[in-house]
């Protein structure tokens, strides 16, 4: 073995080099490294080699890479044979190297390399130091590197390999680090300090944390913890933002994480970090808003770390300082600050028992609680009383005791000192009532409620049809009642509500029901004020047994046109009238009165609902299904069978889905798929509610009288009972699975269009996709491949090549996918799912009918959301669409990019991956897929401009766009300009004539 004059001429030139080039490196190393693995050399050979230059005083340059060089040989040679003496002879020529600020690079590189390489054998040596005793070898090299490297005046990659040598070194070597003491945190106090770069900011966060949270109090004195703090504040609030282009992947969220950890990595620096940050959230400097959400946000994280000593301690300043921003000043940050309320007072109160008061409470929350509620009394009017309340609602949140004092304020604040006998809440504070209740914690003694519920009475008597102005407080206010009355005697509030809807029978509510029977008389059903009533008599109901037996004698009676809004909402009443009755437990004379009233109710329920077309058919449907949508118990069971028998069911069955599909109350004009998917849902959740509580037999009866129905009809029966479907899966496909496979062919049929009765009837395919997805996901497993045998030989052809007609491909396709959606979400059926889309794919590949019309199935997957306020139903959870787009989306793409492929073809998979992009959350769009989003944006651009009609592919590119633009994609500044021009202005303004807007 020789070191050639080649090998000794590269080395030579690579320590004589002014300035050691990326590219001189490697291939420096390269020649060095191959010559050593191959045991051409040996390592000895290039340290004697380097000797001279390593030691000359004269060539600071020279010993600077030439010690680089010997680091970069330890660290990239494959195998490093070294025995102890070999190790310490190493790890002493680069401690003594330390010193020398132009080696200290290599020296750092090289003693992490050993620690890394040579953990076993360090751990065996020791060093004697001038007290005689020898100390750990890694002890020595922790304590000269902090001793002897000045760390912030060298370059961000020396920085780097001090502060990762210091982490490993507390990862790996805790008790040899432990020994050092004081040394510890005042060394790695000094190495973060004026750090700026993001990679080492990470570590030097993550050392602050280790030495403060991992060590002995010993190894960091109170003046150090002191240092240590004001350096981690010097970088509060991190506004950092990668720059253009970045490839390091550092981002502001991942450097304020580190902080945060670091900040509350010991119980030390809670008396220093809690105030600092309760001082940041009143800043006032620029960017205030910024400041005070991280302040706010950082706190929260702090206190679950600090624990509840801590929070106690700082629990009135926490509450000081949020209610003085809040109510005191114009802030946006208003919600981090009521945040920051309920961490404070939930982990304070950590490990509290229910019932239990601790002394602290009575003096550092309750008076503040009390002022927030005197301020939320004041008023809208006030610029406190919002956001007083605010606070209240978030304190009510943390911890059944904080809600007991939260209501306690309050009950004292709003309804003590009124004028008059009779205390009542301001109309103002109506919906903050209802919103404290719905927080509500524990439970309500009867004195803590009487007075609220006897104030909201009160202010419901005083809330009279007058102008339009009332109606919402009337609304607000039978919520409040409503909810009060739940948890006390509810009897006046139940006829107060009762006389309001069907009149006045004197006593002290006779002139406020009056004036608003009168009112609500020519009201419809959906009137705000008139739903509020109803549903708060149908909830209330079941708890005054003696007022359910008045009212339902007054509803027999009562004509069902004398109000507007009566043959609507009546059902609604009649129904939950007849449950309460039937849950009533009732002896003798009482429970057979019970049962005729009952029927006689629900056989009044059913006439009406037969006297109604399809506008009111199935809100009615609804108002049964809400009646009915309760355990089964006994109760429930008799009022299922009774509205059974009453509609005479099952024989009768078409009849509930009667007009779904058509509008025979609304003239000519043909229901949108909307109403038509909203009525179908209310028919399908009455089936399935009424199903749940009627006896097996009766409920099987019911369910295959439906699917006889869907077998054996055709035209708007068919669709309507199609539609019904869902409802009564996947019961009737576990129990009656012979009678759902016959209806395949029907519903196949009315999904494809095929059925030329229903030819061109939107309506009747989105009802048919629905139920077709239903029985494909509900079938049980050992019947999935016959049916998807079934399903090949009915469709394949189209997917294969086979002549047909573009309403056969089209219908085809719709069927496909719907398949496809449903056996993704079936458990298990990934592989049979797969294969779906593989023939999916395939078509694209040949002449085949379906191929154009890939791109609608992949909407079918990833419905279109056309208005930002709708959402569109979701055939597959998130986590399922992304795992599509990683199986499917390069497919797409290669198809849409292969310039061999027909032009219809590129085109159907450019939309295709265009539709699967728009499904996905703006969030994975941009950075699992942030190539493909660029491609597919882009490329869609420049076909768009061609085209002049609008259409859906057009509004979801432009939905793309907008993403990407959101997400401040690089691409959209450096290329867009390049496809953007006037003709895309003119397309843009297209897709809004064509009602497209919302969907960007």
């Amino acid at each position: 073995m020789a070191f050639s004059d080649r090998l000794r001429q590269a080395v030579d030139d690579y320590v004589a080099a002014d300035v050691v080039t990326d590219e001189l490196r490697e291939a420096t190393l390269q020649k060095v490294l191959t010559a050593l693995n191959a045991k051409e050399i040996e390592l000895l050979d290039i340290v004697v080699h380097l000797e001279k230059v390593m030691c000359d005083a004269s060539n600071p340059t020279g010993r600077r890479h030439a010690i680089q060089f010997l680091a970069f040989c330890l660290r990239d040679i494959v195998e490093l044979k070294l025995n102890f003496k070999h190790v310490e002879v190493f790890a002493k020529f680069f401690q003594n190297k330390l010193s020398d600020w132009q080696c200290v690079e290599g020296a750092v590189a090289g003693i992490l390399v050993l620690f890394q390489r040579q953990a076993a054998l360090i751990r065996t040596l020791k060093v004697d130091t001038e007290e005689g005793e020898g100390e750990p070898m890694a002890l020595h090299l922790a304590r000269t590197m902090l001793k002897e490297v000045n760390v912030p005046s060298h370059t961000q990659g020396v920085r780097k390999s001090v502060l990762d040598t210091l982490l490993l070194l507390s990862n790996e070597w805790r008790e040899e680090l432990t020994m050092l003491g004081p040394e510890l945190g005042d060394g790695i106090s000094a190495a973060i300090e004026e750090e700026r770069d993001p990679r080492n900011l990470l570590i030097s966060f993550t050392l602050v944390k280790k030495v403060l949270g991992d060590f002995p109090a010993a190894c960091a004195s109170r003046e150090t913890v002191q240092s240590l703090f004001e350096t981690l504040s010097s970088y509060f609030p991190i506004t950092f933002q990668p720059p253009k282009g970045d490839k390091v992947g550092i981002t502001g969220d991942d450097l304020r994480q580190a902080l945060s950890q670091a900040f509350c990595s010991s119980q030390r620096l809670a008396e220093l970090v809690i105030p600092f940050l309760l001082d940041a959230s009143k800043d006032i400097e620029a960017d205030v808003d910024a400041t005070v959400a991280q302040a706010m946000q950082t706190l929260c994280f702090c206190l679950q770390n600090f624990g509840a000593t801590a929070a106690q301690k700082h629990l009135k300043h926490i509450l000081e300082t949020c209610r003085d921003q809040v109510c005191r000043t114009k802030t946006t940050c208003g919600a981090e600050f009521c945040k920051a309320v309920t961490e404070s007072l939930k982990v304070s109160l950590q490990g509290v028992p229910a019932g239990l008061h601790p002394h602290w409470l009575a003096k550092d929350v309750v008076p503040q609680l009390q002022e927030m509620a005197d301020d939320a009394s004041k008023g809208r009017m006030s610029l406190a009383s919002e956001g007083a309340r605010q606070l209240l609602l978030s304190a009510a949140a943390a911890h059944p005791i904080v809600y007991e004092s939260v209501w306690s304020a309050v009950m004292k604040a709003f309804l003590e000192g009124k004028e008059g006998e009779e205390a009542f809440f301001s109309i103002d504070a109506l919906e903050f009532m209802v919103e404290l209740l719905q927080r509500q914690q524990g439970v309500f003694t009867a004195k803590q409620l009487q007075p609220a519920l006897k104030g909201a009475l009160e202010t419901m008597r005083t809330i009279l049809p007058q102008s339009e102005e009332q109606l919402h407080p009337l609304v607000a206010s039978v919520e409040l009642v409503k909810r009060l009355a739940r948890l006390s005697v509810a009897s006046e509030a139940l006829q107060a509500w009762q006389m309001a809807l069907l009149g006045a029978a004197g006593g002290p509510w006779s002139s406020w029901a009056t004036a608003w029977q009168e009112h609500l008389s020519s009201k419809p059903a959906s009137d705000p004020c008139v739903t509020a009533l109803v549903q708060a008599v149908c909830e209330i109901m079941p708890r005054e047994i003696d007022q359910a037996f008045s009212l339902a004698e007054r509803l027999l009676k009562v004509s069902s046109t004398s109000a507007e809004w009566l043959p609507l909402a009546m059902p609604q009443l009649l129904a939950h009238t007849a449950l309460s009755l039937a849950r009533a437990e009732l002896k003798g004379e009482g429970r057979e009165n019970r049962q005729n009233l009952g029927q006689a109710l629900l056989l009044r329920a059913s006439e009406i609902f037969r006297q109604h077309g399809a506008s009111g058919h199935f809100e009615i449907l609804a108002s049964l299904a809400d009646a009915l949508d309760l355990p089964t118990d006994e109760g429930t069971r008799w009022v299922a069978a009774q509205i059974a028998t009453a509609l005479g069911l099952p024989s009768s069955v078409p009849e509930i889905a009667e007009g779904l599909t058509t509008d025979f109350d609304g003239g000519l004009k043909s229901p949108s798929v909307d109403t038509v998917l909203h009525r179908a849902q209310a028919a399908r959740r009455f089936l399935r509610m009424l199903c749940r509580h009627l006896p097996e037999d009766q409920a099987r009866g019911v369910q295959r009288r439906l699917l006889e129905s869907i077998a054996l009809s055709s035209f708007n029966v068919l669709a309507n009972c199609t539609a019904l479907l869902p409802g009564i899966l996947p019961e009737a496909c576990a129990k009656s699975w012979n009678f759902c496979q016959r209806t395949m062919p029907a519903v196949c049929r009315c999904a494809s269009d095929a059925d030329p009765d229903l030819a061109e009837s939107t309506c009747a395919e989105a009802i048919a996709l629905e139920a077709l997805e239903a029985l494909v996901e509900n079938a049980p497993v050992d019947e999935v491949p016959m049916l998807l045998e079934n399903f090949r030989d009915t469709f394949g052809q189209l997917l294969r090549g086979s002549a047909a007609s573009a309403r056969q491909g089209r219908g085809a396709a719709l069927c496909w996918a719907s398949a496809t959606s449903a056996l993704l979400r079936r458990s298990g059926a990934q592989q049979q799912a797969a294969a779906f889309l593989e023939a999916l794919l395939n078509a694209l590949d040949q002449e085949a009918p379906v191929g154009p019309f890939v791109p609608l199935a992949f909407r079918v997957l990833a419905p279109v959301k056309v208005e930002a306020a709708k959402g569109a139903r979701a055939k597959l959870p998130p986590l399922a669409l992304q795992q599509l787009s990683r199986t499917v989306l390069p497919s797409l793409l290669s198809r849409a990019k292969a310039l061999e492929s027909q032009p219809w073809a590129r085109r159907a998979a450019l939309e295709s991956a265009v539709a699967l992009l728009a499904g996905l959350s703006p969030e994975v769009a941009s950075t699992d897929c942030s190539e493909e989003l660029r491609f597919c944006t882009l490329t869609s651009l420049k076909r768009l401009k061609e085209e002049a009609e609008a259409s859906v592919f057009g509004a979801q590119v432009l939905q793309l766009l907008v993403r990407a633009i959101q997400k401040k994609q690089p691409w959209v500044e450096d290329d867009l300009h390049s496809v953007v021009g006037g003709a895309w202005r003119r397309r843009r303004r297209a897709c809004r004539a064509g009602g497209l807007r919302g969907s960007c």
